[in-house]
């Protein structure tokens, strides 16, 4: 690779807004690419870059080289979506002993990563996540400041807005890259949120129906609801629909106010190009 990272894939949507401009930059990490979102000051979506990376030094010269994060005056909060997260009722939640929380799950190590936290729900659950304390030494010279959360907190904040327009059976799929984000909800409540890797149809089934049997909820009345760019997982809906009853496919709704041209961005079919929390 070059190292001025001329070889990595970056796409730019309105790229011709005035860096200058920024005065809040909204970050999402996934496990390939990164996504930057720049808004101005009144808090309207600017424009934004889309990189591809294969590795942490790809990664570390996108952070290096991209003008949006190295603008001046610039505060930042980054969205990591990875599987080091859990959910924790806030009446439980002790934040002096956060990674505990995360060990029951999955393990962390307190040398090599950072653990944060976030209230959603009007601050019900607390989202405890982590992320690798060497992508946030990349990112401290040019965000300082920078508030980081997990990527769950801003898909429950979406999923949760809407619990008491749902059904009695409902499951919503977020989907990503090679995952998706799963919930059910049984008369309005949340009682299952997982993220998943899949990459085809027979995974989305095995997911889907392991949780469908937790709740015990009947496929063919169950309302399932998929949101994103389902190319990310690789599902066909004509298959899925021999098993599902009601399955819908929705743009998601949006309270994300853009510049013009900015709303490109959607084009990317992601959830926080709709939604912010």
């Amino acid at each position: 690779m070059d190292k001025q990272g001329k070889n990595i894939p970056k796409k730019l949507y309105s790229d011709r807004f005035d860096v200058d401009q920024t005065s809040g930059l909204l970050l999402f990490l996934y496990t390939d690419f990164l996504v930057l979102m720049a808004r101005n000051q009144n808090g309207a979506v600017i424009g934004g870059h889309v990189h591809s990376f294969s590795n942490i030094l790809e990664l570390k010269d996108i952070i290096e080289n991209d003008t949006l994060i190295n603008a001046s005056n610039t505060a930042g909060k980054l969205y990591v979506h990875n599987n080091y997260f859990c959910l924790v009722p806030s009446v439980l939640f002790d934040p002096s002993v956060k990674a505990t929380y995360l060990n029951f799950s999955t393990g962390v190590d307190a040398e090599k990563q950072e653990v944060f936290y976030e209230g959603v729900d009007c601050n019900k659950i607390q989202v405890v996540g982590a992320i690798e304390k060497d992508i946030l030494s990349f990112l401290d010279n040019s965000l300082p400041d920078m508030e980081v959360t997990h990527g769950a907190s801003l898909v429950l904040s979406y999923l949760l807005e809407g619990k008491n327009d749902m059904l009695g059976q409902e499951m919503m799929i977020v989907a990503e890259r090679n995952h998706m984000y799963l919930a059910g909800f049984a008369n309005h409540e949340l009682k299952v949120f997982n993220r998943f890797p899949v990459e085809s149809d027979q995974e989305f089934l095995k997911y889907a129906f392991s949780v469908l049997h937790q709740l015990a909820f009947d496929r063919m009345h169950c309302k399932i609801t998929l949101l994103g760019d389902i190319t990310g997982i690789h599902v066909n809906l004509d298959v899925l629909n021999h098993y599902f009853k009601n399955l819908l496919l929705l743009e998601p709704k949006s309270n994300q106010t853009f510049s013009p041209g900015a709303e490109k961005l959607k084009e990317t079919k992601m959830l926080e190009a709709f939604w912010t929390a």
